[in-house]
C-alpha cells in the first residue's frame, strides 16, 4: 500500500480529494488570509481611538513617557503605542528613558545619536529622548539590573517631565532579554507601589511561534476585545468603564508601519539581514496589546 502511495503523482493523489473537502480546503485558506488584515484594518482605521480599546489613561496623555532597556527597543517593539497616541493626539508629548545606550560593542555613543533620529521620526520630543550610560546599567545579555536604581531613575523623569502615563514592557520582556525583565520589574513595582506614580502599561510577551506570524496572531490577540471591537464600531466611546481600561489593542496603520520603518532605518548599525525580515514579519511592528500594571491593592 505505501508502495503504491509512494508511486503515485502527486496531481493523481489531489484529484482523489473531494470535491467537498476542496471546498472547505479553499473557505478555510481564504478565512486565514483575509481575516487578519481585515481585522487590522478595522482595528488601525476604525476603531482605534475608541475607548474600550484605546483607553483615555494613554489617548488622553499629556506627557507619556516609554521606558525602554536599549536603543531601538522603541521601533522593534513599542511603535504601534507610541504612534496610537501620539498620531491620534497632537497634543500629548512623547518621551523616551533608554536606560542604557547600547554599548555592549562599544558602540554606545553611536546608538545614541542613531536613537535622536529614530525619536524624531516617531514624534518623540528629541529633548525628551535620552539613552543612559550609567555604570551599573550597561548593556548585558548576562547581567540582572539593580531595579532600585531604575525605579529612582524613572521617578526622578516622571517628575521632570511632569508624566501622566508610562508604557513599558512586561515581566517576559518581550524578547526574553534579561535587561528588558529588569525594567519590567522596576517600573512595575513603582508603578504598584508608589501612590504618586502615573498609570502604566506593560506590552504582552507572546511564545515564540507567535510573535514571527506578520498579522496571523492579530485574531488570537483581539479575542479579548471581541465584544469591545463591536461595541466601538456600533456605539462609539470617548470613555469607559474603569474595568475596561485595563487593556489595550493598538494597530498601525500602513502609513504608521512606514513611519516604523523609517525610525527604525536610523539605527543604522543595528540593520542587518535578520532586521529587514523582522521589520515584516514581526506582530510587534503591526500591533501592540497591553496591560495596565495594577496598584498593590487592587487586583487585575
Amino acid at each position: 500500500m505505501l508502495q503504491q502511495l509512494l508511486a503515485t503523482k502527486p496531481t493523481q493523489l489531489l484529484s482523489r480529494v473531494p470535491r467537498r473537502a476542496w471546498r472547505w480546503i479553499i473557505r478555510t485558506g481564504l478565512l486565514v488570509l483575509l481575516v487578519p488584515p481585515f481585522l487590522q484594518w478595522i482595528i488601525a482605521y476604525l476603531v482605534g481611538s475608541d475607548a474600550r480599546i484605546l483607553p483615555p489613561q494613554l489617548l488622553a496623555a499629556k506627557n507619556l513617557m516609554i521606558v525602554t532597556a536599549h536603543p531601538d527597543d522603541e521601533c522593534l517593539f513599542f511603535s504601534p503605542s507610541i504612534l496610537g497616541v501620539l498620531d491620534r493626539n497632537k497634543h500629548t508629548t512623547g518621551s523616551l528613558l533608554v536606560m542604557s545606550n547600547g554599548n555592549n560593542y562599544g558602540i554606545g555613543e553611536l546608538r545614541s545619536k542613531e536613537l535622536k533620529g529614530s525619536c524624531q521620526s516617531l514624534g518623540i520630543n528629541v529633548e525628551r529622548c535620552i539613552a543612559l550610560d550609567h555604570p551599573d546599567l550597561q548593556d548585558n545579555p548576562k547581567v540582572w539590573w539593580d531595579t532600585a536604581l531604575i525605579e529612582s531613575i524613572v521617578h526622578e523623569h516622571v517628575q521632570k517631565w511632569d508624566i501622566d502615563a508610562i508604557i513599558t514592557f512586561d515581566e517576559g520582556g518581550v524578547s526574553g532579554h534579561i535587561n528588558h525583565r529588569a525594567v519590567s520589574a522596576a517600573v512595575s513595582n513603582y508603578a504598584s507601589t508608589n501612590p504618586r506614580a502615573p498609570v502604566a502599561f506593560k506590552l504582552t510577551t507572546t511564545s515564540l511561534p507567535r510573535k514571527y506570524t506578520f498579522l496571523g496572531d492579530l485574531p488570537l490577540t483581539a479575542l479579548p476585545f471581541t465584544w469591545r471591537i463591536i461595541e466601538a464600531l456600533s456605539f462609539p466611546a470617548s470613555t469607559v468603564d474603569p474595568k475596561d481600561g485595563s487593556r489595550a489593542l493598538v494597530a498601525n496603520t500602513w502609513r504608521r508601519y512606514l513611519m516604523t520603518r523609517d525610525a527604525f532605518a536610523k539605527h543604522d548599525s543595528q540593520y542587518t539581514w535578520d532586521r529587514h525580515l523582522y521589520m515584516i514579519v514581526s506582530r510587534y511592528v503591526w500591533f501592540n496589546d497591553l496591560k495596565r500594571i495594577p496598584r498593590a491593592t487592587q487586583q487585575e
